[in-house]
């Protein structure tokens, strides 16, 4: 497994396309080479893949407008071509969507024509979960029924950590269950501060990174990205390094 950067922990030092040619650069000077690229400024997908080559950054996954997905299939693709990237991401499902079997289901079916166009097309569409998805809903767990009702060849998940412990299922157990359908798994750790549930660099929190770590071997999960959603006005890059330093101890590679 690939550890890389998600940039929505950087989104606000990428605004413009001077903020994401610094950003870059400063990844990777850090040690990372694969990127998701989510909440950055607008910028020409032929430039941003200049400025991700300069640095030898690879583009692995995006976060994209569901909407795009949905109803600009086409352009999507054309885009991640320029990237050179296969794994089309959805951060989260509309709101119009949430919180009940009824919508889930109703997510599933409007995005599987956009699903299955973009596996014609050798990419995947790939869901993140929030805590939401872990509801229970006339006995069923939400997140349990989009997994099994989806095809394994158009559908992929970004398991995110955080949010799983979040929602309470245990991290590992959850990777396991999902083995052969994690291609990318966000790592991001979760601190206690008084009654409150914070972000953290990878491994300076309470998750349980040992079993998490063997879980992504057993699962042939082949990356993950670090991602700290609020760093409490410590500078994000700063947090990014002490993930790379804990993984690196921990024999992960970059």
């Amino acid at each position: 497994m690939i550890i890389g950067a998600q940039g929505y922990t950087i989104r606000d030092f990428a605004k413009d396309e001077q903020g994401i040619e610094t950003s870059l650069k400063k990844l990777r000077k850090i040690g990372y080479r694969c990127l998701q690229v989510s909440a950055f400024g607008k910028i020409a997908p032929q430039r941003l893949r200049e400025l991700c080559d300069e640095q030898d950054i690879q583009i692995i996954v995006t976060h994209t407008d569901p909407q795009r997905i949905l109803g600009d299939t086409m352009s999507v693709i054309r885009e991640h071509e320029i990237l050179g990237c296969r794994h089309v991401g959805i951060g989260a499902m509309p709101e119009r969507y949430r919180g009940s079997l009824e919508g889930i289901r109703s997510f599933l079916r409007d995005f599987s024509p956009a699903a299955k166009l973009l596996r014609e097309h050798g990419m995947k569409l790939q869901y993140h979960n929030h805590w939401f998805e872990y509801q229970k809903e006339q006995g069923q767990v939400l997140f349990d029924v989009m997994a099994q009702e989806t095809d394994p060849r158009e559908w992929g998940f970004i398991l995110d950590v955080y949010w799983t412990q979040f929602g309470g299922r245990c991290p590992a157990e959850q990777i396991a269950q999902l083995a052969g359908r994690i291609d990318v798994c966000h790592f991001k750790d979760m601190a206690i501060h008084g009654k409150e549930q914070r972000f953290a660099p990878v491994m300076e929190g309470n998750l349980c990174w040992e079993e998490i770590l063997d879980a992504c071997q057993r699962a042939k999960v082949p990356y993950a990205m670090v991602e700290q959603d609020d760093a409490y006005g410590k500078d994000p890059f700063e947090e990014l390094a002490v993930s790379v330093r804990n993984l690196k101890a921990a024999g992960a590679q970059f």
